[in-house]
């Protein structure tokens, strides 16, 4: 708890996502076909433990996290051979893409708490996301305002927005799938 309120400002609470908001965040998430998936913002690890418990055997999860006092928790907590953890900038997803070879992603799940961020890095992650999703992927955020629905909306072809009272606070969550003809952000993608 005392790193999330030293760190409010990369974790954006102070309390863990309740089951019930992780349910409803990953709903929109076909496992059967989830080969890729990226996390933005591990946190206390909750949201990474129920995505490694729902993904095939073969898929592969990307997960970032700014926090290193999170990083090293996740990473003596959760050993899973699909999981990928770095201590790395959501803004750099498009170097890690090449680094690892990944292709396109089928689906970006965040965490990042967008409205208390630099409004230039936002854009630059959420134009990054939008144009590494695969043409059917989906990019899963979650936010205790609608403060960024316009500007999802301005990136994204399709907005969705869902709510759950069952969190502290309760959250808005946003399933957004990218316009008809993705450009890739990063080299031969």
């Amino acid at each position: 708890m005392i790193e999330h309120i030293k760190h409010i400002k990369t974790s954006g609470t102070i309390v863990r996502s309740s089951p019930f908001l992780i349910k409803r965040l990953l709903r929109g998430i076909d496992f059967r076909r989830a080969r890729t998936v990226v996390q933005f913002g591990v946190g206390t690890g909750c949201i990474t433990r129920a995505l490694l418990g729902r993904m095939r055997s073969d898929a592969r999860l990307i997960s970032l996290e700014l926090n290193p006092v999170f990083v090293g928790e996740c990473r003596e907590e959760i050993r899973d051979r699909r999981l990928t953890l770095r201590q790395a900038c959501a803004g750099s997803l498009p170097s890690l893409v090449d680094e690892l070879g990944l292709g396109r992603i089928d689906y970006i799940v965040s965490s990042l708490p967008l409205a208390i961020m630099d409004d230039e890095l936002v854009e630059r992650i959420i134009m990054a996301s939008e144009d590494l999703l695969a043409p059917d992927g989906l990019f899963l955020q979650y936010q205790y305002s609608l403060s960024q629905r316009s500007m999802l909306e301005r990136r994204f072809g399709d907005v969705r927005v869902g709510f759950t009272l069952a969190n502290i606070p309760p959250a808005f969550v946003y399933e957004c799938t990218p316009t008809a003809t993705p450009v890739a952000a990063a080299g031969g993608l």
